[in-house]
């Protein structure tokens, strides 16, 4: 009975042992995508802005009157839009158009939330309120820490079907052309609309 025990209680060590090897290798893991994962953000923005990435210093806070500019929230929409529109990308938040880290802290100070939840919220806020609700599920949003800044990543999908900007004077169709986003014409829109389908 003696030896049954003490060779239950190895076994148990062994498979204890194991699952703690298991676990540590998991999280070593973990670790070492999380590092790719803030390279891969690294060389997007090294690269610049071009067809499939924009940088965006700020969603609220304007760095040129160094306050709040609700407008502001007005560009994040048109360039989420074109993106959908588009064939997708990312938009990077807390980067000026030279690729400098300015991080989100001044945006942060303009929520009630001052933090990466209460940012998110108002990211999806702006997309629901002049997108709609359903852009909501084409964009995914992740936060880094650069040079000990916070920035924000929208990962946007490409829409099956077309996504205007509503806001209280217009509905306009935006498409990402290059490293810039236009606005269409009516008759613009439907011909472009036409084309994508084919």
């Amino acid at each position: 009975m003696g030896i049954l025990l003490m060779l239950l209680g190895s076994f148990l060590g062994i498979i204890s042992g194991l699952f703690f090897i298991t676990i540590k290798q998991k999280n070593k893991l973990i670790g070492t995508q999380q590092r790719l994962l803030v390279r891969d953000i690294e060389a997007l923005i090294q690269a610049g802005e071009n067809e499939k990435v924009e940088f965006k210093s700020s969603i609220r806070y304007d760095y040129y009157r160094k306050a709040t500019n609700r407008d502001l929230e007005k560009v994040i929409a048109k360039t989420i839009t074109g993106f959908m529109n588009a064939n997708g990308g990312k938009l990077i938040i807390g980067i000026d158009d030279d690729g400098n880290v300015l991080g989100l802290e001044n945006d942060f100070k303009t929520l009630k939330h001052k933090n990466r939840d209460g940012y998110e919220r108002e990211v999806f806020r702006i997309i629901s309120t002049q997108l709609g609700h359903e852009a909501c599920f084409s964009n995914h949003i992740s936060f880094y820490s650069l040079n000990e800044k916070d920035v924000c990543l929208v990962d946007i999908e490409p829409s099956e079907k077309p996504i205007y900007v509503n806001d209280t004077e217009n509905t306009t169709f935006y498409v990402r052309t290059g490293n810039a986003t236009y606005p269409l014409t009516v008759k613009e829109t439907v011909d472009f609309l036409k084309t994508k389908k084919t």
